[in-house]
């Protein structure tokens, strides 16, 4: 762990552990959910209540939890919204209630299991929704001994006076014409969005931060091997090998392999660039910090991913989930093909970015890629939010790139 995320982990776990030797916590049954059994709901609880009490809360939990809601009708922590929360802390006169879940999916990949623990928190005093959390993460149940500790420690110290929120001016993500015509392309406002997260699988996308973007157009779809054909008869561009593939190379499928240098001919020889990081990830989750281009809950059947349910072995023809589209209208942000970013890619570049347009480290040997593909299963790749680090001299068959235009 990084010096300076140890240090602040310690401040927040201390003021945390202060804040809680003044509240007792109900701790509602952890819900088992997809592949988790019973067994990793009660294994995970456990970790849940030992943290709460190590960092100086009471814990209610066990029978007079489940009595209570047995009184509402509630049968899991995920059914139990914040109304129903706020019921049961009354009823056993508790400062806060946590609903906790965990969902687990076998088999995702070849090589593990993946894991998202969820707990929502009520404050019982001033009636609300009270910072909920999430955690991804594709690794070994001896990981959550310290992800437990972590998760706990953010939400004893959650304080809505100083969370990160978006300006009420600022002007809501939708489907919109920008002050030209340009085919082919979304229009994205200018204003501001809130970027990164702490949910996800890797610490790359912390801190969430305030970004302001100036207006832009992105393309709808990922650039096809029509279109980049166009550019090679041009001269300006270079064909991929993978564009020999029956299924990779077929004429509205995304362009697969391109090299980094190969996406700048590309849009330089279209007359756009490529987008930034910033501008990719306000382009496929809009203003409300939702996690995938649709909305916040995963939907297989919106994307392609590597799966045969999804009607495509490969990569498929770009367009082809129509109701995955994001707020602004930009299609297959998840899944089909990673995208390259202007961006060089850095771990800790979210930390000290500017507000104002940023445009990524000066210098790296990586670039940036977002928005997963057909290769990956796990959720947590095709989220908006993650990133990926790639050289930008390889050729990757399940990659690609759209264009952007500044106003």
């Amino acid at each position: 762990m990084r010096p300076a995320l140890f240090a602040a982990l310690l401040s927040c776990f201390s003021s945390s552990a202060l804040a809680a030797t003044r509240l007792t916590i109900a701790v509602l049954p952890l819900e088992p959910v997809l592949d988790a059994k019973a067994e990793n709901a009660s294994w995970m609880e456990g970790k849940l209540i030992s943290e709460l009490k190590k960092q100086g809360a009471t814990v209610v939990s066990g029978r007079p939890v489940a009595e209570a809601m047995a009184a509402l009708k509630v049968t899991g922590a995920r059914a139990c919204d914040t109304r129903c929360q706020l019921a049961i802390g009354k009823k056993l006169n508790v400062d806060r209630v946590l609903a906790p879940w965990l969902s687990l999916q076998h088999g995702m990949t070849k090589t593990g299991t993946a894991w998202v623990w969820h707990v929502d928190q009520a404050n019982v005093a001033t009636g609300t929704a009270w910072g909920g959390i999430e955690k991804t993460c594709f690794c070994a149940e001896t990981s959550w001994d310290i992800i437990a500790g972590e998760q706990v420690a953010l939400l004893l110290a959650y304080d809505p006076k100083t969370e990160l929120k978006l300006p009420a001016s600022a002007p809501r993500a939708a489907p919109s014409k920008g002050p030209r015509d340009e085919p082919g392309m979304v229009f994205v406002p200018a204003g501001p969005f809130v970027m990164g997260t702490e949910r996800g699988e890797w610490r790359d996308e912390e801190p969430r931060h305030l970004v302001d973007l100036s207006a832009y157009f992105i393309d709808q779809t990922e650039v096809t091997n029509a279109a980049y054909d166009r550019c090679v008869a041009a001269g300006k561009c270079r064909r991929t090998s993978y564009q020999r593939d029956k299924v990779l190379g077929q004429p509205k499928h995304p362009v697969p392999g391109p090299s980094w240098f190969d996406a700048i001919a590309y849009c330089t020889w279209a007359g756009k660039r490529l987008p930034t990081e910033a501008e990719w990830e306000k382009a496929a989750r809009g203003t409300d910090e939702r996690n995938y281009p649709w909305g916040n809950d995963y939907r297989p059947d919106l994307l392609n991913h590597e799966s045969a349910e999804d009607g495509f072995p490969k990569s498929a023809p770009v367009g082809s989930f129509s109701k995955g589209a994001s707020p602004y209208g930009a299609l297959d942000m998840a899944g089909n093909v990673w995208e390259w970013t202007s961006d060089v890619y850095s771990q800790i570049y979210f930390r000290k970015s500017p507000v104002k347009d940023p445009t990524g480290p000066a210098k790296g040997p990586k670039r940036a890629m977002r928005g997963g593909s057909w290769m990956y299963d796990p959720p947590f790749f095709h989220t908006s939010h993650n990133r990926s680090p790639g050289r930008p001299d390889v050729h990757k068959r399940y990659v690609g790139f759209r264009c952007a235009k500044p106003l």
